[in-house]
């Protein structure tokens, strides 16, 4: 199997209409997730990471542009239609899609095939993104960064394990080989 793919930031372009469905489809999923009954102490999203999986969609098939513009609209529509997330969370949450979408891209691009690069890219993306805000006073973090991480990473188990599943289906039934290449 080739571990070859398209340059990092543009796959392909992706036009209006495939945009328009990856963004539909993008405020669909999390808005789904909020509606599923659910009476934990955070919101499921916190839990299941649903925001980024169409990001990594959005990556996998066309790029860190993309797979940005979806990621950084899809909290929006999500805050605009179920208040969720919490419109104090959403600024350090776009600073995790940013991360999250520059190591998926990266990631991707030399090991599509591999089923743990969305994963990684999660948490390389929340362990940079719990650093930048912890010396970034406007965050207010007061937890060490490695503790906020093992928090979240132990909260996000199961968006993890949702975001390797995308990742294994997406290696086997899509993989990028040296004719994506020439697409």
């Amino acid at each position: 199997m080739s571990t070859s793919a398209r340059p990092a930031l543009f796959l392909s372009r992706a036009g209006w209409r495939e945009t328009t469905v990856l963004l539909v489809v993008a405020g669909l999923v999390p808005f789904l997730v909020h509606l599923l009954p659910w009476s934990g102490h955070r919101p499921l999203g916190v839990f299941v990471l649903p925001v980024f999986w169409t990001t990594f969609l959005a990556v996998y098939f066309r790029g860190a542009v993309t797979g940005l513009l979806v990621g950084l609209v899809t909290p929006l529509i999500n805050l605009l239609v179920t208040g969720l997330p919490v419109s104090l969370t959403a600024g350090s949450m776009s600073l995790e899609v940013i991360f999250f979408v520059l190591a998926a891209a990266l990631l991707v691009r030399r090991w599509s095939g591999w089923w743990v690069v969305a994963p990684l890219a999660w948490v390389a993306a929340k362990g940079l993104a719990i650093t930048v805000q912890y010396f970034i006073p406007a965050f207010a973090e007061h937890d060490y960064p490695w503790q906020h991480l093992a928090r979240s990473t132990q909260n996000g188990l199961a968006g993890l394990a949702v975001l390797g599943v995308i990742n294994l289906l997406l290696g086997k039934f899509y993989p990028k080989t040296d004719e994506w290449e020439k697409e």
